[in-house]
C-alpha cells in the first residue's frame, strides 16, 4: 500500500514510518523538520501549505495523519501552530483532499485525555463520550475525531481513530523525555512500535464500519483502557507490555 504518513519527523511519527516500510508499505513521509535517513520518501513542507499537499497525497491509497501542532520548533516556524487553526484545519483540509485524490483509508491519532473528566470510572471503552473542557489540545483532538465521523459519513472513506495516552520507548535511543520513570499510570501506555503496528493493521484490515474508534495500549491485569476492540476487529497484539515497563525500571 502507498502511505502517506505525516508528522513523520516526530518522536512517534518517525517509527511508525519506519516500522510501516517493514511491513511492505511504500512510504511517503511528510514533515517540516527534516526527517531520518532511514526515509526514502520524504517532503518537507508545512502542512499548510494546501496545494503542495495536494500534491503530495496523488498516488497514495492511505493516510497515516500524526502530525499535530504541538508547540513551535525552533527553525521551524509553521504559517499557523494552534490546536484548532492548525490540528482541525490542517485535518479537514487533508481529509477533503484525501476524497478528492480517491484515498480510501484514514488513520487518525487521537488521545485518551479527551475522556479525562471521566477518569473517577477506573474502566473506559471507545464508547466513552468525549467532556473535553475548553482546553486547545484536549478539545481539538475531540472536534477532530467529529471531523473524521463526519468525512467518513458522508464520503467513501474508511477512517480509524487511535486513541493513545503515554508513549514511551524501550529502544536504546530516542528516550526524548519519554522515559518509562516518567509513567505513573502504566495501564495508559504504549511502546512506540507497537502504536505502528497499530497503524498497519488499522491501515490494511476490514474493519466493521467506516468510522472506527480503538484504544491502543499495552496489556495488563485489570485494563484501564480495554484494547479487546483493537484485539478483536485488528488483531492488535502489544509486543512491549507492562511487564517490559516495570523491568525497564
Amino acid at each position: 500500500m502507498n502511505v502517506l504518513v505525516t508528522g513523520a519527523g516526530g518522536y512517534i511519527g518517525r517509527v511508525v514510518a519506519r516500522d510501516l516500510i517493514t511491513y511492505k508499505h511504500r512510504v511517503r513521509a511528510v514533515d517540516m523538520r527534516p526527517m531520518t535517513d532511514e526515509l526514502q520518501d520524504t517532503q518537507t513542507f508545512d502542512l499548510n501549505d494546501y496545494e503542495t499537499l495536494h500534491k503530495t497525497v496523488k498516488g497514495m491509497d492511505g493516510i497515516a495523519h500524526l502530525a499535530w501542532p504541538m508547540h513551535p520548533y525552533e527553525n521551524y516556524m509553521p504559517a499557523e501552530h494552534s490546536d484548532l487553526g492548525a490540528g482541525v484545519g490542517i485535518l479537514y483540509h487533508l481529509l477533503k483532499t484525501a476524497v478528492d485524490c480517491g484515498v480510501k483509508r484514514f488513520v487518525f491519532q487521537s488521545t485518551i485525555n479527551i475522556t479525562a473528566s471521566d477518569w473517577d470510572r477506573w474502566r473506559l471503552t471507545e464508547d466513552a463520550l468525549p467532556r473535553p473542557g475548553l482546553g486547545g489540545y484536549t478539545l481539538g483532538k475531540t472536534l477532530a475525531e467529529e471531523v473524521c465521523r463526519a468525512f467518513a459519513r458522508e464520503h467513501d472513506i474508511t477512517v480509524a481513530v487511535l486513541r493513545v495516552g503515554g508513549v514511551y520507548t524501550l529502544e536504546e535511543s530516542g528516550y526524548e523525555f519519554a522515559a518509562p520513570d516518567q509513567h505513573g499510570i502504566p495501564s495508559s501506555c504504549v511502546e512506540r512500535r507497537d502504536i505502528a503496528q497499530a497503524y498497519h493493521l488499522a491501515l490494511t484490515r476490514d474493519l466493521p464500519r467506516r468510522f472506527e474508534i480503538f484504544h491502543i495500549f499495552h496489556t495488563r491485569p485489570g485494563d484501564r483502557f480495554p484494547t479487546s476492540k483493537a484485539r478483536d476487529i485488528l488483531g492488535f497484539e502489544p509486543k512491549y507490555n507492562f511487564e517490559n515497563l516495570y523491568l525497564r525500571r
